[in-house]
Formats: structure tokens, C-alpha cells, sequence
């Protein structure tokens, strides 16, 4: 795809991800919603999710029917597993957050990414509830609601607000890294924060209104979005052990700066030699 075809993509993308508001709005105010378990007592779905992403995969495919689509309530298992190829491929999460979603809380967020030959080139985030709308272009720079947005560029833990989400812990075998960074943070930063959402998360990382992130156990559509959004606002995405941001497979580490990415780095790998030992 060109310059010109990235950004007529991006234009529908931004359209169809407006059209959703109104759904998610609906949703949110509906108090008898009917929710749906996937498998985990807490990877729940709810007939508005569905409406979200079937609105956006139609209206791209319409107009992109070659583009491949990846979207959290649609991908089988296989379709997750495949590895980006030359398709322009569309990463979509309809309502990330949905535990927020069902109970009311307000942090939530509708995520559409565009990946190009492996390459991160559209990011949005939408939070309705909120009225944050959140833009990437890859070499365009990061927007809120149309104005132009930066990470904090702090660089020290012990001034640094850290987003760590204690839900994760629900995979038994993620509990003690989980716990024990945690509590290493807790021990340096000025606090910690769960949303309950990655994607709203690492938008606020790109804002500045937190400093770093690290997760893992998350899918492509929790991160793919926010991570174009971090990078364009000036932050850094690494994987969580220090290489590369996989899209495909997201754990990773989102900072404001590089020597904060580099700190949260030098625990998460401390932390995970810590269980080794105790194993």
C-alpha cells in the first residue's frame, strides 16, 4: 500500500470506528445485556461486541475485500496462528475492557490497527464513554482528539506512574512473575495503576497520563494499536525480555522513554531469575 491508500484506509478506519460509538454507548447504559463466557470465567463477550466488530470488518472488507481481518470475536484459533504475510491486515478489538464493559466502568476502548508487510501503520483507540479518541499513522505522530499527543519522557522509576494489571494473574503460571514485579514497582515508582484495559492503557502511556506498562498472556488486538500510538508519541515497545515487539505475539514492555523501558527491563528479568531459583 502507498502513502496515498495508507491514509484512505486510515479515513475509513477513522469513519466506521465513529460509527461504533453509538453501539458501545448502548451497550454500556443497557443493564440486562446478555454476557457470554469464552472458555474462562472472566473472558466474557456480550452480543455488543459482536455488533462492533461485524460493523467494522464489513465496512473495511467492502472496501478492502483482499485485506485480511484479524478481529478477537471472529479469529479461530488457526486463523490466530498464522504469521503476517503480504496482506494488509486489519487487528481489531471491539470492546476491550469488557469486564469494565458489563459493570459499568468507564475504561474501555473500541481498538483498530493496520498492519503493512509487518509493519505497524494505522492505530486507533476509541474510549466512547469518555469522549478520547486516539489516532496513529506510522511517521505521523500520536493524536487525541485531534491534537498532537507525547509521552511523559520521564525517565526514572521513582517519579514514574506504572500500569500493572493483577488480572493477568488468572494464568496460574503467570502469578509469580505478575506478584513479584508488582511488588518490586511498588518498591520504586509512585504507584501502580490497573485499568482493565491494554489497549486504554498504553493510549495512556502515549498521552502521558502513565509512564510504563509490561504484560503479558494478552493477543494481538489487546496491543497492536496502542503500540503504534506509544511509538508515535515518542515511547518506546519492546518485547518483555528485552527483543523485538512481536505483533503476533505481544508481551511486552511500553515506556516513556528508553531508559525506563531499560529499568522495567532490568526488574521483569530479576524477577523472573527470582522464581527460576525458587522453582
Amino acid at each position: 500500500m502507498n502513502d496515498q491508500e495508507i491514509e484512505e484506509a486510515f479515513q475509513l478506519a477513522v469513519k466506521l470506528t465513529k460509527q461504533c460509538g453509538p453501539i458501545v454507548l448502548e451497550g454500556f447504559q443497557n443493564s440486562l445485556k446478555h454476557v457470554e463466557t469464552k472458555g474462562r470465567h472472566w473472558d466474557i463477550v456480550t452480543e455488543y461486541d459482536r455488533r462492533v466488530e461485524d460493523v467494522l470488518i464489513k465496512g473495511l472488507l467492502e472496501r478492502f475485500p483482499s485485506h485480511r481481518m484479524l478481529g478477537e470475536e471472529s479469529a479461530s484459533d488457526a486463523n490466530q496462528k498464522e504469521p503476517l504475510d503480504k496482506r494488509p491486515t486489519w487487528i481489531i478489538d471491539p470492546i476491550d475492557g469488557t469486564n469494565n464493559f458489563v459493570r459499568g466502568v468507564k475504561f474501555i476502548a473500541i481498538s483498530v490497527a493496520l498492519v503493512v508487510d509487518g509493519d505497524l501503520k494505522i492505530g486507533i483507540i476509541s474510549n466512547p464513554c469518555l469522549d478520547e479518541f486516539y489516532t496513529a499513522v506510522k511517521g505521523k505522530g500520536a493524536f487525541l482528539n485531534g491534537k498532537q499527543i507525547h509521552t511523559s519522557g520521564i525517565e526514572e522509576l521513582k517519579s514514574a506512574l506504572v500500569g500493572h494489571e493483577f488480572s493477568i494473574a488468572s494464568y496460574l503460571a503467570a502469578r509469580p512473575y505478575i506478584f513479584g514485579r508488582g511488588i518490586e514497582f511498588i518498591k520504586e515508582c509512585t504507584g501502580l495503576r490497573a485499568f482493565g484495559s491494554a489497549a486504554l492503557t498504553l493510549a495512556y502511556v502515549a498521552s502521558g497520563n502513565i509512564d510504563c506498562y509490561s504484560i503479558e498472556h494478552l493477543k494481538p488486538w489487546d496491543i497492536a494499536a496502542g503500540a503504534l500510538l506509544v511509538r508515535e508519541a515518542g515511547g518506546v515497545v519492546t518485547h518483555i525480555n528485552g527483543g523485538q515487539y512481536d505483533i503476533l505475539k505481544p508481551d511486552i514492555i511500553a515506556a516513556s522513554s528508553e531508559k525506563l523501558a531499560q529499568r522495567v527491563l532490568e526488574i521483569v528479568l530479576r524477577v523472573e531469575e527470582d522464581v527460576k531459583q525458587k522453582q
